[in-house]
């Protein structure tokens, strides 16, 4: 078991990916972090179409792809994220998010169960779900999301990661709710659902991250046995393993989640389109539809008042959608 202490989300990445990679396969491992404010979305997601791009450069939020699929999330410093590494074989959604459930009604914690059910519980998308604070019955509309979950397999090995909101900012949340009417893509996205935080909802427990972090490590060693507990520190960076003649490094691993290629160029293909209708300048009126591959302009369909425009459109052909990290990424 491993319990991190950075809130490096490309730190926290890179060793999620570097233990997935080199870890024999019938080894089960937990490891558990808390990131600096950012928002992680899925591999498969287009990220202009899930969160406010001009938001989050006002308030200094980089994002972040993973290497699995599923949605977008955001992370602070109220936010435990754990990751649960299992052989394939082994593989359920059900298994480590009933885990942490009961890692939460136990000592020291040991939330007061709610209308007859345990005080956090599985939904019908394997979600960890509770009812909210003011709820006065167990009606379906009162359920609040207070972890999800995104899974990797591949070969011999499979993790599943998660979410828990103990105390996070949810008004930064708004950040994940941009909609585009006038995109168009087959990227997954994300499933929008009413949150909460296990403080706000159990003010009398004790939901405080050592507390947690201390009930998820005695439950991965009841389910598991005799278990090691290991501190990770960003030197962790330096570590390096070679598995099948081929060496792996955490912090080529750390490197490669900044670069534009990952973060813009991984977006499935897409298109959006824009109009000046709204904003007259005199005969340079038209709308256009960006098609976009691997995150830059790869054809624009144009309809326009003027040549000029249409042709001045024409040389957004071949144009990045993002930026590098010191403008946008980070």
């Amino acid at each position: 078991m491993y319990i991190s202490t950075s809130h490096d989300p490309y730190v926290h990445l890179a060793w999620e990916d570097f233990l997935f990679r080199t870890v024999a396969p019938e080894v089960p491992v937990c490891f558990l972090y808390v990131n600096e404010p950012c928002v992680v979305i899925g591999k498969n997601q287009n990220l202009w179409g899930e969160v406010d791009v001009r938001a989050m450069r006002a308030a200094h939020i980089p994002v972040v792809r993973r290497k699995s699929g599923g949605g977008s999330v955001y992370h602070d410093l109220g936010n435990l994220n754990y990751s649960f590494h299992m052989p394939r074989a082994a593989f359920s959604r059900r298994t480590h998010t009933e885990l942490v459930a009961r890692a939460l009604q136990s000592s020291p914690i040991s939330l007061p169960s709610c209308f007859g059910r345990p005080p956090v519980f599985l939904n019908e998308r394997y979600d960890l779900a509770v009812y909210d604070v003011n709820a006065a019955s167990a009606d379906r509309t009162q359920e609040r999301k207070v972890s999800g979950s995104a899974y990797k397999v591949a070969q011999e090995r499979a993790y599943h990661h998660g979410t828990l909101l103990l105390h996070a900012d949810l008004g930064r949340m708004s950040m994940l709710k941009q909609r585009r009417n006038t995109m168009v893509s087959k990227a997954v996205a994300s499933v929008p659902s009413p949150v909460a935080n296990l403080q706000d909802t159990f003010p009398g427990a004790s939901c405080t991250l050592s507390h947690v972090m201390e009930a998820i490590h005695a439950e991965f060693s009841r389910m598991y046995g005799l278990t090691d507990l290991c501190t990770l520190h960003a030197s962790c960076l330096d570590t390096v393993a070679t598995v099948r003649g081929k060496q792996v490094s955490v912090r080529n691993i750390y490197e490669d989640m900044q670069t534009w290629s990952w973060l813009y160029g991984s977006s499935p293909a897409f298109s959006v389109t824009a109009s000046t209708q709204s904003i007259p300048d005199g005969d340079r009126q038209g709308t256009l539809t960006l098609h976009c591959v691997h995150g830059r302009v790869d054809s624009v369909d144009v309809q326009a008042a003027t040549s000029s425009f249409a042709e001045a459109a024409q040389a957004l052909v071949g144009a990045p959608r993002g930026c590098k990290r010191g403008s946008s990424a980070r």
